[in-house]
């Protein structure tokens, strides 16, 4: 993309780096969380972490609506995938 100048400047798709950081140090979070406890708790405790920081990051560019604080959006982001993440890797181990 160009601006007027002939800059270029980076897309719109690069706002969400933190989505590949996180899908990337999700797994790697759970793996070490699995020495001291279980895998779905593991896994639900290392998408919460991964995702809260997430919804911190891009919630920073695109505030949430309603006038919700953006750590607060953030908190029940990393809940809800935390959530989501623990109870599918309990139903369906990889381990």
């Amino acid at each position: 993309m160009t601006v007027d100048l002939g800059v270029s400047r980076k897309g719109s798709a690069w706002v969400f780096w933190p989505a590949l950081v996180a899908g990337l140090v999700g797994p790697l979070l759970a793996s070490l969380l699995m020495r001291w406890m279980a895998l779905h708790f593991a896994s639900g405790i290392a998408g919460f972490v991964t995702w809260f920081f997430f919804g911190l990051i891009v919630g920073r560019r695109y505030p949430p609506r309603y006038r919700v604080p953006v750590w607060l959006a953030a908190l029940l982001l990393g809940l809800a995938a935390g959530l989501a993440i623990g109870v599918l890797t309990y139903y369906f181990p990889w381990k």
